[in-house]
């Protein structure tokens, strides 16, 4: 984690703030603290959004991606496995096959 200024950082947890449900400012700070290895806000993060938008295939892929990061393959590839189920729901046929090849990749 770095303590230097992050404005991008900064601007999304504003924005956040502001709008708490908003699918592409949830998103984006997830993102922003994906970079920053802010892993306890960023994963909290990618759960609200994933609570409010259940068949959004990018923000499972990312927290699953995000979570191998962090160290944690196992539970990366629980989460890839729960975003592949919610995009088959979704019908994000796009989602669903780059889940499905970054569990391949890792199994």
């Amino acid at each position: 984690m770095s303590t230097a200024p992050n404005p991008r950082l900064d601007a999304a947890r504003t924005y956040v703030a502001r709008k708490p449900e908003d699918r592409f400012g949830l998103y984006t700070l997830a993102m922003e603290l994906r970079k920053a290895g802010e892993w306890e806000e960023c994963f909290g993060t990618f759960q609200r959004l994933l609570e409010l938008n259940p068949g959004y295939g990018a923000g499972w892929y990312h927290y699953g991606m995000s979570t191998r990061e962090s160290g944690d393959r196992d539970g990366c590839l629980a989460i890839l496995r729960r975003g592949l189920a919610a995009t088959a729901l979704s019908g994000d046929n796009h989602a669903h096959s780059e889940i499905e090849s970054a569990i391949d990749e890792m199994e």
